[in-house]
């Protein structure tokens, strides 16, 4: 954001702005003197005012490519009824070919009294006045018909709307397919759990009509009418979809929660107890054991394991035959614009005890 407004010091025709400090000054003052400029006022002279079509995760966006914010055009107000109060440099979206997020330069308007502002409505002088001869006329260029695409969208309006994506959790893969205890498997490998995730976004989406150069086929690709031509020219209406405000919502925390299924503890105490006596569950569950490399990944994909020594140094491995099971949980850091999301999904890994006549 700090690049953002760097270069708004001065006049521009190309693409800059004004350093964030005095665009925040700016809109303080305004915030306290607006309420004075609804007393009757008049505009008189244009100033500098700065655009950017899209800002996302804080990177102006123009033409769909990074950009320093485009020059435009504002109006400068006076006050009637307070005439010692400054003038003021403002804009609404379209005018003076401005987009969505906008700074102006106040400094531009002159002061009250400088020759610039009307001060009275001029007497005509008396007598008769010329004949009036009518200018030629020229066919005017037709205007282009609205895209189908655009639907009953009206030139002016601006359609908005707000997208909130939460995080994923993809559908766990449990390997390998038939898992033996640890004491009964000679390589120790336990089972491992495929696991991937992706963040959420907030997402700030407009729409309006915009007038680009060329014909319907050229579509984005020469400018925009008012900013790359100008005039009698030939131009066609587009309705793009405009990410105006949006941020990624990377991942703060993934997490396993394991433990063993009711059934099977009530299995290990009575049945397998009575075939072996003293057996009993021997593993550390239930447990939750945080998913490293996750964190601040919009995108999470990577194998988990559960042995001898993983995740954790004092990890057992699957020592208990019968249903080991959970949830696996993820958790984003929030937006500037939106609270932090949660998202979880079940898993159930099977493991069995290798016996001539029992089976789990």
């Amino acid at each position: 954001m700090a690049k953002l407004f760097t270069t708004l010091k001065r006049p521009v025709t190309a693409r800059r702005i004004l350093p964030l400090a005095v665009i925040l000054v700016l809109g303080i003052g305004a915030w306290f003197i607006l309420p004075h400029y609804t007393q009757p006022a008049y505009c008189e002279g244009i100033c500098q005012c700065w655009y950017c079509e899209e800002f996302t995760n804080g990177v102006c966006t123009v033409d769909s490519h990074p950009s320093e914010p485009i020059g435009c055009a504002g109006a400068c107000a006076y006050n009637d009824r307070f005439p010692n109060l400054p003038a003021t440099c403002s804009q609404y979206d379209g005018m003076g070919g401005c987009g969505h997020v906008v700074a102006c330069r106040a400094g531009d308007c002159p002061a009250r009294g400088s020759g610039s502002a009307p001060t009275s409505t001029p007497t005509p002088l008396p007598g008769i006045p010329p004949t009036a001869v009518p200018p030629p006329t020229a066919t005017p260029r037709p205007i282009p018909p609205i895209p189908a695409a655009c639907g009953a969208l009206a030139e002016g309006e601006v359609r908005e709307w707000t997208n909130l994506i939460p995080p994923t959790i993809a559908e766990p893969e449990i390997l390998p397919a038939h898992i033996v205890t640890i004491g009964q498997d000679p390589d120790q490998r336990g089972f491992r759990i495929h696991l991937v995730f992706t963040g959420g976004r907030y997402e700030y989406r407009t729409q309006r009509l915009e007038k680009w150069c060329g014909p319907q086929a050229a579509h984005q690709s020469q400018g925009r009418y008012g900013v790359r031509c100008t005039g009698d020219v030939e131009w066609h209406y587009e309705c793009p979809v405009r990410c105006t405000e949006c941020y990624d919502d990377p991942l703060a925390l993934a997490q396993i929660h394991m433990r063993l299924a009711d059934s099977t503890k009530a299995w290990i105490e009575t049945e397998l107890a009575a075939r072996y006596p003293g057996t009993r569950p021997l593993e550390d569950l239930p447990h939750t054991w945080d998913i490293a490399g996750a964190q601040d990944q919009m995108r999470y994909d990577a194998w988990w394991e559960y042995q001898p020594g993983a995740p954790e140094p004092a990890s057992t491995g699957p020592i208990d035959p019968g249903i080991h099971g959970g949830r696996i949980v993820i958790t984003t850091t929030g937006t500037p614009k939106s609270a932090p999301q949660t998202a979880q999904a079940p898993y159930t890994a099977k493991v069995f005890l290798l016996d001539t006549t029992i089976a789990q």
